[in-house]
């Protein structure tokens, strides 16, 4: 007598309604890989920017005890129109660079003897060194860092150099040069300002209280460019920034003017060009002098500072404009409270 054996019943592959339900699953966990794969790679831009200010801010401090002062925030130009070199320039033999120091060295030698007013030369006659990208100088979350000049990508820096926040206090008496200008005023009472020369001692609130330097990330110049001075200055150390000095290595901090400031809410600058980077959105936002160009970065919620005694942190685009404000003066004796 044969058994009849029933086959057991099965389906063949997925309804539509479950292939949907896994597609979006997987859409869902590819999604979270790639925030978390994007989240920890800019981390670690984070912490290289971290690194090289770092390294910037101990390269500072080396040149102040070799030299018993911090580097010039620019040097002195008493030809009217042309643009000073930079602090960064003064750091490159404490960066491994110092071979292009004496490149420039050379250079500046070799144009005095042909025009001896030349004082300094202008940064832009300079062959084969504005071109070359200093890494420390290079934020990797920064875009590729260039001033695009005459047909000309230079190479340029993420970092720029305090200057203070005179205009900001009411007290102040610091500054220099008024807003109704391109430039705009010139604070001088940080630790970097057009002819600067800054000694530890002067630095009375407290080296883990003043800034060094911060990111910037808006109207670029030049990695080798200072201050432009539009009128000449005489004097040796001057008595105070020249009043149309527009500041390429430095910059203000201001309590009306936020670390990445919305430009759409403060201003865009007065003189802003079609090939400069952000675009306005509307011609009527060009309201912010040069110097008072806000600090920030591409870090999401900040942006990196250093203090005089070497530390690195990272502050919050939400920091109180009086805290901001505070560390931006060496001698100002606010009491800073975070």
């Amino acid at each position: 007598m044969k058994r009849i054996k029933h086959r057991a019943g099965y389906r063949q592959g997925f309804t539509l309604v479950e292939l949907l339900v896994v597609i979006a699953i997987i859409g869902v966990l590819v999604g979270l890989l790639l925030s978390a794969v994007q989240a920890a790679r800019e981390s670690s831009r984070r912490m290289s920017c971290e690194n090289n200010l770092k390294n910037i801010t101990l390269a500072t401090l080396n040149y102040e005890s070799a030299r018993g002062e911090l580097p010039t925030g620019s040097t002195i130009n008493r030809v009217g129109g042309r643009n000073g070199f930079s602090w960064e320039v003064g750091l490159l033999s404490y960066l491994e660079n110092g071979s292009l120091l004496t490149e420039i060295q050379r250079q500046v030698t070799q144009f005095r003897k042909t025009d001896p007013a030349m004082q300094p030369p202008n940064i832009y006659s300079l062959e084969n060194v504005n071109e070359v990208r200093i890494e420390p100088y290079h934020c990797p979350s920064d875009d590729e860092v260039v001033d695009n000049r005459n047909g000309e990508s230079l190479a340029s820096s993420s970092y720029a150099g305090v200057t203070g926040s005179a205009a900001s206090r009411n007290d102040a008496n610091e500054s220099f040069g008024d807003n109704s200008g391109l430039c705009g005023v010139v604070n001088s009472d940080g630790v970097f300002f057009p002819g600067s020369r800054t000694m530890i001692r002067q630095i009375q609130d407290g080296l883990s209280n003043t800034f060094l330097a911060g990111e910037r990330w808006y109207q670029l110049r030049a990695w080798t460019a200072g201050a432009f001075w539009q009128t000449s200055v005489l004097s040796d150390p001057p008595t105070g920034p020249s009043p149309g000095s527009c500041m390429s290595s430095m910059k203000n901090i201001n309590a009306t003017v936020p670390l990445n400031a919305d430009l759409e809410v403060v201003g865009y600058y007065k003189g802003h060009q079609d090939d400069e980077r952000p675009d306005p959105v509307s011609d009527d936002k060009k309201t912010l002098a040069f110097n008072n160009l806000p600090f920030g970065s591409f870090h999401p919620g900040g942006a990196n500072f250093s203090h005089v005694d070497g530390s690195v942190h990272f502050v919050a685009d939400d920091i109180a404009p009086q805290v901001y404000v505070a560390q931006a003066s060496k001698d100002g004796g606010e009491v800073v409270q975070e």
